[in-house]
């Protein structure tokens, strides 16, 4: 009975289906293959560990070697030209070990990340750690901006046009209050590692820009990693500019991540981004909102960043690539409101210098650009040709990124916005020469991802691309270009240093100038065209912001002709000195094209003179003051009426008004627009809102034209 029942247990156990039966025991392998497979993992992990290891050791362990006597050596090549030669080669040591890890064909997130930000941590912490000041005269300047808020509580229009932007020295204001933090020797600390902390916190936004972007993982690394490289701009120190590239990044993420308009495959080309991220209504709501919240930020503390902000987002909604469509007209409304209502002590003032370059493309590049390398000495135009030479090596990757990635079979189009785009700003204004350097750090985040799709333009997806993938030399053309980039870097990036370092000698200086300022002061310092050069290579402005007049003063080029230098403090009149500092006569010597032995000359010939008597004198500067002061009352400190200044009018009430409710109103169209169906049709609400914003647009229109019209 019991053999008849296994019997019939038989049969059925063979007619079970593949898929139910048990796994018949496998053989064990040989030992040898398993140890050697569980061992290449780890080969592959310790070769970039070790390289990594090395490359951090030979950067940084002569560092400590560099004193100011070796600082007080550099040239024409700034700092790179003083490094000792085990830092130059473990910055290509970091550059090998990003690379290894390109090779295998899974990704090692965590060595990945910990060798972009070591190279990230080396490459821009350099100056923080060799110099004893905080560097870059202008980073002081807005030490004083905050100075000034925390002793008057208010801003001051009618000093300097930034005080119409005033949001960030606020915000950093606030913040540094809540901190603790009121020492002048903590504040300068504070400066010392801003430039650090932005490049750092800049890799979570280019890390979610890159999740954005349909490719395989080393295209999406190595794009944040070019990005990385090529941040030699210098618009990282303290400064409005860093905090609302921030916020640019930031937005342009949410918009790529999470609010592409869909897009199906079309004509044999798949989209080149990814499709966003599934989210409830209320989560694109709260999205939505950070992204608004991202750009009104920006709107009060910086000129240029908004309307970058605002050119992308319209672009992608003209193109069908941004599911936000009425975001324009929202934003535009803000930045352009700011602008002729708060920022009116600016404009009104300056109306040539805010659109007196429309148009002036060719006059506008030039400026930027040839305008910036004429002159000089020879060894540093090699710096100004290398900064040139890599912004246009970058671009020309992004173009054969998108080339190569149209021949792979993606199309691109949010990436190319991004990238090219704030080209537009050269059409618009030279911004006081600097507009070559904000297109290109504007379009770097997209610039960067494209230059990545070069080397790894698939997604791989399928299998015939990641065979392709295990095969390709293209991490090799990876290594090659991070070597360009990171010997590039060092050079375009600290080939300023001569003249961009600030010497303790100089901060001594500075400081003897704003205790003698009662009333007020006027400071004379040396500039090789005072109508076009007015800023200084000085500590300057970091307290008494409002009782310190900084003259620009034409250097002459024969330092034994002072005549002029005398007779300018004269006319300067009572509480007047003339500084002469280290800092400056680098740039005169090596952006102007002055003799290399022109300081000491004129340093001699000052001190020989009978008129005129030396009361600071280190070795980093020296204030001369006339032996006999010119008779008269120096001024009062006038730092005008606080801001905001608005002038009111029934216009502008009515405009500001019809502003205020458009604002809301469209805001309020766009949250409703997200609670429908990507595909429904306008609810009857969205399209009631638009109707009655139109009238409401027009009056605002009206009314901006009309204070433009008569406030200009």
């Amino acid at each position: 009975m019991s053999g008849g029942t296994a019997a019939r247990e038989k049969p059925a156990a063979e007619h079970r289906p593949a898929w139910a039966k048990d796994p018949a025991p496998e053989a064990p392998p040989p030992t040898a293959p398993v140890t050697l497979a569980r061992r290449r993992p780890r080969l592959r992990a310790v070769v970039p560990a070790v390289l990594l290891a090395a490359g951090l050791a030979l950067y940084w362990l002569p560092v400590p070697g560099l004193d100011e006597a070796a600082l007080d050596a550099m040239g024409g090549l700034g700092l790179v030209g003083v490094l000792p030669w085990p830092v130059l080669a473990g910055a290509a040591l970091l550059v090998v070990a990003f690379a290894a890890l390109l090779w295998p064909s899974r990704p090692q997130r965590l060595l990945l990340g910990l060798v972009l930000v070591a190279t990230v941590v080396s490459l821009h912490a350099l100056p923080a750690v060799v110099e004893g000041q905080p560097r870059f005269a202008t980073a002081w300047q807005h030490l004083g901006f905050l100075e000034y808020l925390d002793r008057t509580g208010g801003s001051a229009p009618a000093l300097d046009a930034r005080w119409s932007w005033p949001g960030f020295f606020a915000a950093a204001a606030l913040v540094l209050r809540a901190c603790g933090v009121t020492d002048p020797a903590q504040l300068a600390e504070v400066v010392r590692w801003w430039p650090l902390a932005v490049n750092l916190l800049a890799l979570v936004p280019l890390a979610l820009l890159a999740r954005s972007v349909r490719a395989g993982w080393r295209a999406r690394w190595c794009g944040v990693w070019f990005f990385a490289l090529s941040s030699w701009v210098g618009q990282d120190y303290f400064s409005p500019q860093s905090f609302t590239y921030l916020l640019y990044l930031a937005f342009a993420a949410l918009l790529l991540r999470w609010f592409l308009a869909p897009s199906a495959p079309s004509g044999g080309m798949l989209p080149g981004a990814e499709a966003p991220p599934d989210a409830p209504p209320g989560r694109r709501a709260v999205l939505l909102g950070v992204a608004l919240a991202l750009f009104a930020a920006a709107v009060p503390a910086h000129q240029l960043t908004p309307f970058v902000m605002l050119g992308v987002v319209t672009v992608l909604v003209v193109l069908g690539r941004c599911a936000l469509r009425g975001l324009p007209l929202l934003l535009g409304v803000v930045a352009v409101g700011w602008v002729c209502f708060l920022a009116e002590p600016y404009w009104s003032g300056h109306f040539d210098e805010l659109f007196g370059g429309i148009g002036g493309l060719g006059a506008n590049v030039t400026s930027s650009v040839s305008g910036r390398i004429e002159g000089g000495s020879a060894t540093h135009q090699l710096v100004l040709y290398s900064r040139v030479a890599l912004a246009g090596l970058v671009m020309a990757l992004a173009c054969w990124g998108w080339w190569r990635r149209r021949e792979a079979g993606y199309r691109e189009r949010a990436l190319p916005v991004l990238a090219f785009v704030p080209a537009a700003g050269f059409a618009l204004q030279a911004y006081g020469g600097e507009m070559a350097l904000r297109v290109f750090l504007f379009a770097l985040p997209g610039a960067a991802l494209l230059a990545a799709l070069a080397f790894f333009p698939r997604a791989g997806t399928s299998e015939r691309e990641r065979a392709w993938d295990r095969v390709s030399l293209a991490p090799l053309a990876a290594l090659l270009a991070g070597l360009v980039l990171v010997g590039g870097f060092l050079v375009a990036r600290w080939g300023n240093e001569a003249f961009e370092r600030v010497r303790p000698g100089e901060v001594a200086a500075m400081e003897w100038v704003y205790a003698h300022a009662d009333p007020t002061v006027r400071l004379l310092w040396l500039s090789e065209d005072p109508e076009e050069s007015v800023t200084p290579a000085l500590p300057w402005g970091s307290r008494a912001m409002e009782r310190v007049r900084y003259v620009p003063t034409h250097a002459p080029r024969d330092p034994v002709l002072a005549d002029p230098l005398a007779e300018a403090l004269r006319e300067a009149g009572p509480v007047s000195y003339l500084i002469v500092g280290r800092g400056q006569s680098a740039y005169l010597e090596l952006d102007a094209g002055y003799s290399t032995s022109w300081e000491r000359r004129l340093l001699a010939t000052l001190d020989a003179r009978d008129d005129l008597v030396p009361v600071v004198r280190n070795t980093d500067a020296a204030v001369y003051a006339l032996r006999e002061a010119p008779p008269g009352t120096p001024e009062a400190a006038t730092p005008g009426p606080p801001g905001p200044t608005v002038t009111w009018t029934p216009w502008s009430v009515l405009g500001a008004l019809s502003a205020g409710l458009l604002v809301l109103l469209l805001g309020t169209r766009e949250f409703l627009r997200l609670r429908a169906a990507p595909d429904a049709p306008p609810s009857p609400a969205v399209r009631a809102l638009f109707w009655f914003a139109v009238p409401l647009l027009l009056v605002t229109v009206s009314a901006l034209v009309h204070r433009f019209w008569t406030l200009a």
